[in-house]
């Protein structure tokens, strides 16, 4: 068992009202360039463990400063978007979460990014781990996608749609490689010699308003990549390009009443996830050759206009672990003192 005393501190300043002269002496250079200096956010995501048995915090820290998230966003020019994450942690150090640039001015509704971003594989993997409404990831994502979500640098195109009523939405990724290697894993060559090497996903969004009060959000999702897997020979190959596949559905059902919106609202969100893995049978070879599978479900309840509490269950058959079961589930109370900030208290 795993207690966790979590708390997350959000603070928030726009760098374009940093320049208090031209607040009123330049009306006609405003109106022409209104954003003169880019957006600029600070998140700090601090952690407490409380465990009996000691923590179970990455570092082994009892108290610890998980990441400090800076964001620059801003406009570019008429066409383009630019939005850089940068993280910053005791474990880490400093690291490009983010970099992209996005076009705002493609013909047919057309977004396009390019660069660095999170991927749009299943319903929590685009969201940043300090605005999670539970601590961590849940299991499934962490071992099949990686422990901060994945990642990558490429191209992403998306286009919005409504051809049966209702609005859909269709995501596609080409990006350099798929999720983080062992960096001790040695092929013979690149994984991303050939295109086929590079890592490609595809997301199909559907959304439905049920009622005035409540909508619902059902996704699939499905990405594949070759991988380095672990391979005893001579030398100093010990990998192989194996491919590795991951293929998900998720749903989310939420309910906010018009008149109780700020007071009462209710989220159920479930999803499930399947790792396929090449099956290679060349002698020497160890890495994964089987499927394994896994899912979640998460509900929180809104008591107040400030306080949420939340819970989540986890099943999973374990990669790390030669498919050996986990089952997990988790309490969460939340707390906004404003827009600002958050405080949450943990139990799994």
């Amino acid at each position: 068992m795993r207690d966790h005393w979590h708390w997350v501190i959000g603070i928030a300043t726009l760098a374009a009202l940093a320049r208090p002269g031209l607040a009123g002496a330049q009306d006609s250079t405003r109106r022409s360039n209104p954003r003169l200096l880019p957006d600029i956010s600070v998140v700090a995501d601090l952690l407490g463990d409380l465990s009996r048995r000691g923590s179970t915090l990455e570092g082994g820290q009892r108290f610890s400063v998980r990441e400090i998230e800076v964001a620059v966003q801003a406009p570019v020019d008429p066409y383009f978007r630019g939005d850089v994450f940068l993280g910053f942690s005791d474990e880490e150090g400093v690291a490009v979460e983010q970099a992209f640039l996005t076009a705002t001015a493609l013909p047919w509704g057309l977004e396009v990014r390019a660069g660095r971003f999170l991927m749009p594989i299943g319903k929590q993997n685009t969201t940043h781990r300090h605005d999670l409404h539970t601590l961590e990831f849940p299991a499934v994502l962490q071992r099949f996608l990686g422990a901060e979500g994945l990642k990558g640098t490429g191209v992403h195109v998306s286009k919005v749609f409504a051809p049966l009523g209702f609005y859909q939405e269709l995501q596609l990724t080409a990006v350099d490689r798929f999720g983080e290697f062992d960096e001790s894993l040695t092929t013979a060559e690149p994984i991303n010699t050939n295109l086929g090497g590079l890592g490609f996903s595809a997301r199909l969004r559907n959304y439905v308003d049920l009622t005035k009060h409540a909508n619902l959000e059902v996704a699939a999702s499905a990405v594949t990549g070759k991988r380095p897997q672990p391979f005893a020979g001579p030398g100093a190959v010990n990998a192989l390009p194996a491919r590795q596949s991951v293929v998900g559905l998720d749903v989310t059902y939420r309910w906010r009443p018009l008149q109780q919106g700020l007071y009462r609202s209710f989220i159920l969100q479930g999803e499930v996830m399947k790792q396929l893995n090449e099956r290679v049978t060349r002698p020497g070879y160890e890495g994964p050759t089987g499927g394994f599978t896994g899912w979640y479900l998460f509900g929180r309840y809104q008591l107040s206009r400030r306080t949420y509490l939340g819970a989540r269950f986890d099943w999973l058959d374990d990669p790390d672990a030669l498919g050996q079961r986990l089952t997990a589930g988790s309490g969460y109370l939340q707390f906004f003192p404003s827009e600002f900030s958050k405080l949450m208290l943990g139990y799994e």
